[in-house]
This record gives structure tokens, C-alpha cells and sequence, in this order.
């Protein structure tokens, strides 16, 4: 009896202690469950996390990131000027008052407005897409291709709208504008008919162009505004994902179009394809970090091509030594982005049923996002915060994965 008086004794010992809780903390500090100082307007709570405090809906949405107030200021991409160092001949056409894009019944005509939002595309959305080669070509001769194609040149003017509306404070840039949803809607009906026919010869660089940015426009589509809201904390739809599944498209366009062909305005991207289609060597087991290899049970009976984790783990291995590593953020993108067309279907079917191993390494996957990448970031900011938030709900006693969380829950600001 007298031990197990000393044991709750213990216990009570060890309870917390009172404290006074924050009435009027921001909402950020509330989401996360931890007391809010107060001091306004940026508490040190979230001035230390690297968010921006809320203490009202005016103020921003949840967990925002602090660096998307800097980047709105100067209303330019961090990635132009840490990237590039030239600046390339730029296809002009500001010495025209109206353009009429393509011939026949799907023709239209382009206004001032469009015009202005065009040479935006060209000096500024073209910069974030990736390298040195992607860039002139995007800039010259896919917008060239745009004038003959009216589905290219309504995707065009649609990715640029949801980038103009991506470099808006919140809350206003969480609200899709009629435009990108009008053009985003034209170019996809015309897409679609133009794939649902025999593919003429010359069309093939121009379909590849429209199927490339509409990827990069699902991708920037995510509705919700916090982690909360998002996959794979909110109740289950069958949409969940479905920005994943666009990958399939692409690649039935890929395989019709045949962008790596000689003729092809893309045959200057070959290097830039084949290093995020093609499979990289797969780690051995002694080359993985060994978290990793004992959270997956890579050096079980099992072999390792039969494991569903080890083509993610892999991958991860080489993302964490190039991180390490002097490499450019701009050699570095198309090894990133490999991790979506060489994923297994097996590996995917388990992000689907949320399996706990694999959300973690999908986490660990956003943790490397460039934040000057804005058609991905704010999906990685809050899918990433949502993953975390979920592997600790329902998954508090894994220590495996709770070991391993401390990463991503660190650079989607859920940590120190």
C-alpha cells in the first residue's frame, strides 16, 4: 500500500503548475497551444517561429510564413536575383495595342490588360520555373507558340494571374480571381478537345507547353487557409490528392508529344528531363541515414525492391546530401520535383490511406522546398504544417516517427 501511496504521490509531485492563461493571444499561438505574450503587433511567439502574428482575421491568415511579407513588398521573386545573373532578350510586344491570339471560332483577342499581365509572365512568373535553358524558353519561344494557340496563351495568362494573386497580403490572396478561373477554364477545354483528336505535328510543342503549366497551376491550388483545413487533417474527399494525380496526364502528353525529339523547342531542356524522369542509382542500406532505414524496416527479411518506402527513403538520402552540399537551388530543382514522377504506386496508394511512414517522408519531401518556389511553397507550408499536426494526434506514441518529425515540424514553423 505504502508504494502505491509514494507512487501517486510522485505523480502529483510531478503535476504541471497553474499558470494564468492568454485571453487575447493571437490566433497562431492559440492553433499551436502554447501561451501567447501578447506583445503587439508581433508577438515574440510567432516572431521566433517565423510567422506572422494575427491577432485579427485582418491581420493574415494562420501560421503564414514571415517570408512572404518580404517578398510582397518588393513584389518580385527572391528566385530571379539569386538565381539568375543575365538578363535574356525578351520576345517584345509591348509595341502592340491588341493581339489576336490563334484563327478560327477559338480565337481571341488580347486587350491592354492581358498585354501587361503577358510581359509580367515574361519578366517575372518565368524566373520561378527553374533553369537557365527553362527560362529563355519559356520567355521566347513558348509565348512565340502562344500567339498561334489559344489554349497555350489561356494557361499562360492564367498561371500569371495566380501569381499575381499569390504576391497579394493575405487574406486577399486566398480567393482565386475571376481571371485565372476564366482563363484556367478556357485553356483546359481547349486542351482537352485539341488531345481528344489526332495530334498534328506542329501543335506538339504547344500542347507540352500547356500541359507543363497547368501541373504547376494545380499544384499552386490548394483552398485551404491553415493546416487545419488541409490534407490530410480535414475529413476525407474523394479529391484528396488529385493535384498528385495530374501527373498521370502529364505524362500521356509527354508520351504523345515527345519534347525530347530534336526539332523540339524543349530538346535544350534534355538534361533538365532526364534528371527528374530518370530513375536515379538507388542507395544501398549503409548510405541511408539509419533512422531511416529502422523506421521502414529497409534492413528486414523483406527485399528492398518490395519495399514500398525504399525509392522515397532513397530519394530523401540524396536530398539531404545535396542540401549539405555548395549545389545551386537551380540544379537542385529538377532532382526536387523527380520525387513526384518516380514515386511507386505503392508508395502512393499509402499516402492515400494515410499511412503514418509514409506522410513522414512526405513531410520530409515539403521540408525541402525552396520558399522562392511560390507555385509550390504555400502548399508545402501547410500541407507539411497539417501532416505534422496529424502524425501527433494519432500517432503520439510512434517515438519512431516522433524522432523523425522534429525536421519538417522545423521548417514549416512548428518548432525552434
Amino acid at each position: 500500500m505504502s508504494s502505491k501511496r509514494s507512487a501517486f504521490g510522485d505523480m502529483d509531485s510531478r503535476r504541471r503548475r497553474a499558470h494564468t492563461k492568454s485571453r487575447h493571444g493571437c490566433r497562431n499561438c492559440k492553433l499551436r497551444r502554447i501561451k501567447c505574450d501578447e506583445q503587439q503587433p508581433q508577438c515574440q511567439k510567432c516572431a521566433s517561429f517565423g510567422v506572422l502574428c494575427n491577432y485579427s482575421s485582418a491581420q493574415g491568415s494562420d501560421l503564414q510564413p514571415a517570408w512572404q511579407e518580404a517578398q510582397m513588398k518588393t513584389n518580385e521573386p527572391s528566385f530571379k536575383q539569386a538565381v539568375f545573373s543575365f538578363k535574356p532578350q525578351i520576345l517584345e510586344l509591348s509595341n502592340f495595342s491588341v493581339i489576336t491570339v490563334g484563327s478560327g471560332y477559338s480565337s481571341f483577342t488580347m486587350d491592354q490588360e492581358s498585354l501587361a499581365r503577358l510581359n509580367r509572365f515574361q519578366t517575372r512568373t518565368v524566373y520561378s520555373f527553374g533553369t537557365k535553358s527553362a527560362l529563355n524558353i519559356y520567355q521566347n519561344d513558348v509565348v512565340q507558340l502562344a500567339l498561334e494557340h489559344p489554349f497555350l496563351m489561356h494557361v499562360i495568362l492564367a498561371v500569371t494571374a495566380i501569381h499575381d494573386r499569390h504576391l497579394l497580403p493575405a487574406p486577399k490572396n486566398g480567393t482565386r480571381s475571376l481571371t485565372e478561373i476564366y482563363h484556367g477554364a478556357q485553356g483546359a477545354a481547349l486542351l482537352a478537345e485539341k488531345l481528344s483528336r489526332p495530334i498534328a505535328y506542329a501543335d506538339r510543342d504547344a500542347l507540352w507547353s500547356t500541359a507543363a503549366m497547368i501541373g504547376v497551376a494545380t499544384m499552386t491550388s490548394i483552398e485551404a487557409s491553415n493546416p487545419m483545413e488541409a490534407w490530410p487533417m480535414k475529413p476525407f474527399e474523394s479529391t484528396d490528392l488529385g493535384w498528385l494525380s495530374l501527373t498521370k496526364g502529364k505524362e500521356a502528353v509527354w508520351r504523345a508529344t515527345n519534347p525530347l525529339r530534336p526539332d523540339s523547342i524543349f530538346y535544350r531542356m534534355a538534361d533538365d528531363y532526364r534528371a527528374h524522369r530518370n530513375p536515379p542509382r538507388l542507395r544501398e542500406i549503409a548510405d541511408i541515414p539509419y533512422d531511416f532505414v529502422h523506421l521502414c524496416s529497409l534492413d528486414g527479411r523483406t527485399p528492398l525492391e518490395q519495399n514500398p518506402y525504399y525509392t522515397a527513403v532513397s530519394l530523401l538520402a540524396d536530398f539531404i546530401e545535396l542540401e549539405s552540399s555548395s549545389r545551386s537551388t537551380e540544379e537542385s530543382l529538377p532532382r526536387f520535383v523527380s520525387f513526384l514522377g518516380i514515386m511507386t504506386s505503392d508508395f502512393r496508394s499509402l499516402l492515400y490511406s494515410k499511412d503514418p511512414r509514409a506522410l513522414l517522408l512526405f513531410a520530409y519531401w515539403y521540408s525541402f522546398v525552396d520558399a522562392s518556389r511560390w507555385w509550390i511553397a504555400r502548399r508545402a507550408w501547410i500541407e507539411c504544417q497539417s501532416i505534422c499536426f496529424y502524425l501527433d494526434r494519432y500517432h503520439a506514441s510512434d517515438s519512431k516517427i516522433q524522432a523523425l518529425l522534429e525536421r519538417p515540424k522545423r521548417r514549416c514553423g512548428l518548432m525552434d
